[in-house]
């Protein structure tokens, strides 16, 4: 045992250094091993590369193959879907085309329909009682020629309305006869308001046919009121901006609809009803007025036409 403690001391270096090189062996040594197996993984993965390199060259070769081997079947692809494309255009042209003459066709048809109507309408007598007549047809327009204040034209040969507000009065004394009659009630006493038949008179009349002066310009409204006035005659009025004319509601206290839904009271000069309102329509002298009651929209007096029937 002391032999050998000697020999470690004296020779201390040199085992030390022989330890060294075991320890710096036995490092190489499993780092050579790990290298190797690095290497052999390398080698693993490239060959893995290669193989997927290959098999891709295959299926890239395998395709340009086929394209190469069947370029018939390419063709006849490529031309049967120009045959299709061509019959589609060919089957929109003959659609189009039956289209524009079903359209030709249709409006040769109405030309030719509305040649017949003109003509047929040329046969037609004229009629100055339906100039404002309603269309026969719902889809007929007819073009209007009413002025701002929903007048129809006036037939030829009449008076045309005067606005009250141009209207000049002059001091000329004219005249002219003056008649008030509620008679078609009458006829209608059963239509008539309980409490307003004590009000028409047994003839009807409630003005006898009279002369009345007035001033050159006055209106037939202007007239009436005088007339009322001087009679002691009951008469109630009301301003209508849309027809820019005064709008009479009762005389002698019978007023509209007291003798049934289409009563009211109308006026006509010179045996015509006037189809403006009684502001708008300026005396003359010599003119004959007549106020009268009607129970029918003026179809019992005579005035249908005023209504625009």
């Amino acid at each position: 045992m002391e032999k050998i403690k000697k020999f470690v001391k004296k020779n201390q270096i040199l085992l030390i250094a022989v330890c060294v090189c075991i320890a710096a062996l036995t490092v190489a040594f499993f780092a050579g091993g790990n290298r190797s197996e690095n290497k052999v993984q390398t080698a693993s993965t490239a060959s893995s590369l290669s193989t997927t390199n290959a098999d891709t060259e295959t299926t890239s070769v395998s395709a340009t193959e086929k394209t190469t081997q069947n370029p018939t079947d390419s063709a006849k692809s490529n031309k049967d879907k120009k045959d299709r494309k061509n019959s589609e255009d060919k089957k929109n042209s003959k659609d189009n085309s039956q289209n524009s003459n079903s359209s030709a066709v249709e409006k040769s048809e109405k030309s030719e329909q509305s040649s017949n109507n003109s003509s047929s309408d040329k046969k037609k007598p004229s009629s100055s009682s339906n100039s404002s007549s309603k269309p026969n047809k719902k889809n007929d327009i007819q073009p209007t020629t009413q002025d701002k204040y929903k007048t129809d034209p006036v037939p030829s040969g009449k008076p045309k309305p005067v606005e009250p507000e141009e209207q000049e009065t002059k001091d000329t004394n004219l005249y002219c006869t003056f008649t008030i009659t509620c008679s078609t009630i009458l006829d209608n006493m059963d239509d008539l308001d309980p409490e307003k038949i004590e009000l028409v008179p047994k003839d009807g009349i409630i003005l006898k046919k009279q002369k009345v002066q007035f001033k050159e310009g006055e209106s037939v409204y202007d007239v009436l009121v005088k007339v009322c006035k001087d009679n002691n005659i009951h008469m109630e009025s009301s301003w209508t901006p849309m027809y820019n004319s005064a709008y009479i509601e009762g005389i002698n206290n019978l007023y509209e609809f007291d003798c049934g839904s289409l009563s009211g009271w109308m006026y006509k000069v010179n045996e015509w009803f006037p189809n403006y309102g009684c502001s708008r329509y300026v005396l003359k002298n010599g003119d004959d007025v007549v106020w009268c009651y009607t129970c029918n929209l003026g179809y019992d007096v005579g005035g249908g036409y005023a209504t625009g029937e």
